[in-house]
């Protein structure tokens, strides 16, 4: 026997809690469904599956970004804060140094550049550092 299981079998009940007293232990475990809402250096497989799907009504930002490009480093943190699970937008990166072709296919020509989809469509798109109210006002555009 374990000790935990030792211990709790030898535990008594106070004589003040009555005949009835049994103590309970329980364990209950809850699961709930995962929002995912970030697609973090997302490669062309999962950039297909999830930009470009016809039959999904959530939007989706891509961010297009370098690692040596300093205003992406600044831009990613603010769009994931404006993607968070209860948003209506998800989020999606991809590096430009590691997907060239993806990169050409929506004439990213700077850095960073934000392009959003809706039922796999391009809906509107920004180049350039923006800060949060930039931010807000590109998202109620959407």
């Amino acid at each position: 026997m374990t000790a935990l299981y030792q211990a709790l079998r030898s535990a008594r009940p106070s004589a003040t809690a009555g005949p009835s007293f049994r103590p309970v232990l329980a364990r209950s475990f809850h699961a709930t469904r995962i929002a995912r809402d970030h697609f973090l250096d997302a490669n062309e497989e999962a950039f297909n599956k999830r930009a470009l799907d016809e039959g999904s009504t959530k939007p989706v930002l891509v961010d297009f970004y370098a690692e040596w490009c300093q205003p992406c480093r600044v831009l990613t943190p603010l769009l994931k804060s404006h993607t968070v699970p209860e948003s209506s937008f998800d989020l999606m990166t991809v590096n430009v140094d590691d997907y060239p072709e993806l990169a050409a296919k929506f004439k990213v020509s700077a850095l960073p550049t934000v392009v959003a989809f809706k039922n796999g469509a391009v809906k509107n798109k920004f180049v350039g550092f923006r800060g949060d109210a930039d931010i807000k006002k590109f998202l109620g555009m959407l």
